[in-house]
């Protein structure tokens, strides 16, 4: 049976990813960071559950030395785990800034690298990266988390080329507006005072923060897993898939009306200039 290794399925996309693939009698390695909690977890099939903390450098490395040396080679790699920030770039911490674009970037990097060798030796296979509409968009007080996603669409588009030669497949998945718990711990659940930028910050992050809450069409996880599911199979040499809520309009509005006539609306809409 075919087996897919999967970051971050504790919740969210991750989650319904592992279950989706699972059903359809695959062999799921999926991380979490904690595997205690989920010890007594019935799944829709067969999972296997690695502790990773991609955070930590050396990481996704380790990851993969273990994944192989226990599961063998994952016909798909599906780099799903993410975090995010929310606030203005200055009053940013510098370690939290970090870890962001670690558990974004540098250990989903060091995991391909460390799988490509042996998914070359066993003839290709796929590699998924899941950026975002914010990695073809980038919005006010998200900036270093769309910075990553920009960062993985530039590294998921370089790998296009460069698997192509040994048949593995590249995969930029770029999920629009997705029900999952990620939004709430980072923009929502702020306490009664949630948004004293610097300077001018506060207004402008409120009213981006009630933006995000406004937005009420969002695509539930499983439903996004249907959509990433379907990426995976493609067989073609498809690149990039927006999926979930409104990621395709977004996108379509950027390339039809110019990035400068979208980048001033955005800004009239939520800085209120």
């Amino acid at each position: 049976m075919p087996s897919i290794l999967i970051t971050g399925v504790s919740t969210g996309i991750g989650r319904a990813c592992a279950e989706r693939f699972a059903r359809d009698g695959w062999t799921v390695i999926g991380t979490v960071r904690d595997a205690a909690p989920f010890a007594a977890t019935t799944w829709p099939g067969e999972v296997r559950l690695e502790e990773a903390d991609l955070s930590i450098p050396g990481s996704g490395r380790a990851l993969a030395a273990r994944v192989l040396a226990a599961h063998g080679t994952p016909d798909v790699l599906l780099n799903n785990a993410g975090t995010l920030d929310f606030g203005p770039v200055e009053d940013e911490d510098p370690a939290r800034a970090e870890e962001v674009f670690r558990v974004n970037v540098f250990e989903p990097i060091e995991l391909v690298r460390a799988l490509v060798p042996a998914m070359r030796e066993a003839g290709g296979g796929t590699v998924a990266n899941v950026t975002s509409v914010g990695g073809r968009l980038t919005f006010p007080f998200f900036t270093t988390y769309n910075a990553t996603k920009h960062a993985l669409e530039g590294y998921s588009e370089g790998l296009w080329h460069e698997l192509a030669l040994s048949g593995i497949r590249v995969k930029a998945i770029e999920p629009g507006f997705v029900e999952t718990a990620i939004w709430g711990r980072s923009v929502r659940d702020r306490g009664p005072e949630p948004y004293r930028g610097s300077g001018p910050y506060g207004p402008a992050m409120a009213s981006m923060a009630r933006f995000e809450g406004s937005i009420a069409n969002r695509t539930s996880a499983e439903r996004a897993a249907e959509e990433i599911r379907a990426a995976i199979l493609d067989p073609s040499d498809r690149l990039r898939y927006p999926v979930a809520a409104y990621a395709a309009a977004l996108i379509r509005a950027r390339r039809w009306l110019g990035e400068l006539r979208v980048m001033r609306f955005f800004h009239r809409r939520w800085m209120g200039e």
